[in-house]
């Protein structure tokens, strides 16, 4: 401890060593920015490759025991529950693009099982949350207005497009009753979107689905939040004044409402329905944390009285306190920063000899996009797939 309260306290050797240990992206999430980046490129094979790394170092932290957060300038982040889900999910839109239907289902299966396994975890938290409000409430406060600006429903761990996508592929292998069941769990979330109430009927009946081909389109829409540091004065164990640093994010405006397709006689056939909203599951999840964010913070606090005692040079034994919450914050500012803001879908049935077009809508109707949608299908499909990235300005 003293070694490293010294390496902290000079002003040039600190700042070269958290530039240098706590700015740079951990291998998790460098690796899946290059997957989803590559898979916005359509480079599926390199991708997957770049998925399943991250995987493996995810994989790899599980099996580590907990790191004490003093020694947090060391600690890579491998990602929450939502970041697996979401790794996992694109992981196996990958392979359903390439035609390869049972390394696709691999992946959803890996992505409902993480779901399942951290819901449990999800509800701990907020149960934490409900207890911590009252012992946190002056810093929680300041975090109000954040958690009232997105919708509470879109947890970390229930990502209603993974369900989707793997309903889909239970269809693709006639397994309609596994595809009813996925399609039952996204619905949940989405109580009142008229695609999921249509394919829940199409999978209970099984009828003409043999025969009736649909396009299916995923559209990743705007800018995932990105965290910033927030300053708040608290008082310590000794009654003085100090900084605590926390995370907080940023969140992005869309001007985009919806995707509708139209054809030849500009007649709208399907518009597009939200089944991942990306900002709100970051935002809820950081909401799940942050009580053992600050409770962790207030330990290391508590640690400083013995750590000055031992010094005798207060002034440097503050400064290890709150480069300890500055390193803590800076390293879980780290976040994807290729996601989008949410995923849409669009799912219709299309005539034959008609053409379609594709249209971005704002807020006020107006169009902000129109082109010709152009598929490729794959034969051996039952369904045409094809995945858009809407980047706006």
């Amino acid at each position: 401890m003293i070694i490293l309260l010294y390496l902290l306290v000079g002003c040039k050797s600190a700042s070269n060593y958290l530039h240098t240990t706590i700015m740079p992206k951990s291998e998790f999430l460098k690796k899946t920015d290059l997957g989803l980046l590559k898979f916005h490129q359509s480079k599926h094979q390199e991708s997957k490759r770049y998925f399943q790394e991250a995987v493996d170092v995810y994989r790899i932290a599980e099996d580590k025991p907990l790191v004490a957060l003093s020694d947090i300038a060391i600690i890579d982040y491998y990602g929450e529950g939502y970041d697996k889900v979401l790794l996992h999910n694109y992981s196996a839109l990958n392979y359903l693009l390439m035609g390869e239907l049972e390394n696709a289902k691999v992946e959803t299966k890996n992505s409902n099982f993480i779901q399942e396994n951290e819901r449990h975890k999800f509800y701990d938290k907020i149960e934490k949350f409900k207890e911590e409000k009252e012992q946190y409430g002056t810093i929680l406060d300041t975090y109000e207005q954040l958690f009232k600006s997105v919708n509470s429903a879109h947890n970390p761990y229930q990502n209603p497009f993974a369900y989707y996508i793997s309903a889909l592929l239970y269809e693709e292998d006639n397994q309609y009753n596994d595809a009813y069941i996925d399609i039952k769990n996204a619905l949940r979330f989405h109580s009142d979107s008229k695609m999921l109430k249509d394919k829940l009927q199409l999978y209970k009946s099984n009828k003409h689905i043999d025969v009736q081909k649909r396009v299916e389109l995923f559209f990743d829409i705007g800018k995932s939040p990105t965290k910033e540091q927030i300053k708040i004065s608290v008082k310590t164990d000794k009654n003085r004044q100090d900084m605590l640093y926390l995370p907080t994010f940023k969140l992005y405006k869309t001007k985009i409402d919806k995707i509708i397709i139209t054809d030849s006689y500009d007649k709208t056939v399907a518009e597009s329905t939200i089944l991942s909203d990306i900002g709100a599951i970051k935002v809820n999840e950081f909401k799940a944390i942050l009580p053992s964010l600050i409770g962790r913070w207030i330990a290391e606090s508590s640690k400083e009285i013995l750590i000055e005692t031992l010094s005798q040079k207060s002034s440097s034994a503050g400064a290890l306190v709150k480069t300890i919450s500055t390193i803590y914050s800076q390293n879980n500012l780290q976040t994807w920063s290729t996601l989008p803001k949410r995923v849409d879908v669009i799912s219709f049935i299309p005539k034959e000899s008609e053409s379609y077009s594709l249209k971005i809508i704002d807020k006020d109707g107006k169009i902000l996009n129109n082109r010709k949608l152009k598929l490729n299908c794959i034969k051996k499909q039952k369904n045409c797939y094809k995945y858009y990235r809407i980047v706006e300005n």
